[in-house]
């Protein structure tokens, strides 16, 4: 499926403050319901989060992709970052969720480093919604996670601990397997593109060019670009811009300090550069979205594990 544009919608950030322990938040139950039938906003989370239909149907629509459907019995799979809203069909769909940092999930894996979950979730070929059919592993992997959150036996943190590992390393299986597929004649691309995703993380708020990027690559600037193309569905520059903003989303939200040193500190030398982005990809200014993100969230909007029980899963 190739990516359009990240615009369409008003994007909002939804944090979660995870216990540093063990770090996955689980909202289960029935009386999480989705009931609105369009969206008037995608949001996105500083947080991996799996959902799971109990029942109804509707669609999840994500930035730039066309609406996804999903049905009773489906999970679905959003990674940090990845603005989305899931819309209810003729009738109110009910869900559970299970939310994971998984950047501090990860660092306690010595074969897996902690930014490869940055690094296949931007790829195209990651399922959204998973179905028995469509992921027999996955599906198996994610209903044993819940089963775990619900019965709580003895060890249930290290055995969800275990089938987290598992899930990514499918999901890892299957990236590398499509970027195989896309660009089939070399199987260095699933590589190339982490190594260019993991620069980009790390020096995401220094000067930038692509030249420079492909040089880091070893690969010449026209392939790099081709391959982000293909790959990630925008180009190197355009993701950049778009890491940045969510950036200092985060940031706006911490509300530590003024937006001109934001703009400094994820990259922009210039404020009405960042101001330009940041109203091209949020759909307001820095100003007034720091106004609206900060005001008063209403009594069933989620902001941390020990907030109240919502009714409605769409404010979260």
């Amino acid at each position: 499926m190739q990516k359009q544009s990240f615009q369409r919608f008003p994007i909002r950030y939804r944090p979660y403050d995870f216990p540093s322990r063990f770090p996955v938040l689980a909202f289960l139950g029935d009386n999480w319901t989705i009931s609105v039938n369009s969206p008037e906003y995608l949001h996105f989370h500083n947080g991996l989060e799996i959902g799971h239909c109990i029942s109804g149907n509707g669609q999840l629509f994500l930035a730039g992709q066309a609406p996804v459907p999903y049905e009773a019995e489906a999970f679905s799979i959003l990674f940090p970052q990845v603005p989305h809203l899931a819309v209810r069909g003729l009738q109110e769909s009910r869900w559970e969720y299970i939310y994971i940092d998984p950047k501090h999930f990860l660092e306690s894996a010595s074969d897996c480093g902690s930014d490869t979950w940055q690094i296949f979730y931007m790829l195209q070929e990651v399922p959204v919604i998973v179905t028995a059919a469509s992921f027999p592993l996955l599906y198996h992997y994610l209903s044993r996670i819940f089963r775990e959150f619900q019965e709580k036996e003895p060890l249930y943190q290290q055995a969800v601990h275990g089938l987290l590992f598992s899930l990514f390393s499918e999901i890892n299986r299957i990236t590398m397997s499509a970027a195989d597929s896309v660009m089939s004649e070399s199987g260095d691309s699933y590589s190339y593109i982490r190594s260019a995703l993991s620069y980009l993380y790390a020096h995401y708020n220094e000067p930038f060019s692509v030249s420079g990027l492909a040089e880091h690559c070893c690969i010449s600037e026209s392939h790099l670009r081709r391959l982000f193309k293909n790959m990630v569905g925008i180009s190197p520059l355009e993701y950049l811009q778009h890491y940045r903003i969510q950036q200092a989303c985060h940031l706006i939200h911490l509300n530590q300090m003024p937006v001109s040193v934001i703009a400094q500190q994820v990259g922009y030398s210039s404020l009405s550069s960042f101001n330009r982005q940041f109203q091209q990809y949020m759909h307001m200014s820095p100003s007034e979205w720091k106004k609206e993100h900060l005001a008063d969230a209403p009594p069933h909007e989620v902001r941390s594990y020990d907030a109240p029980r919502p009714r409605h899963i769409f404010q979260i």
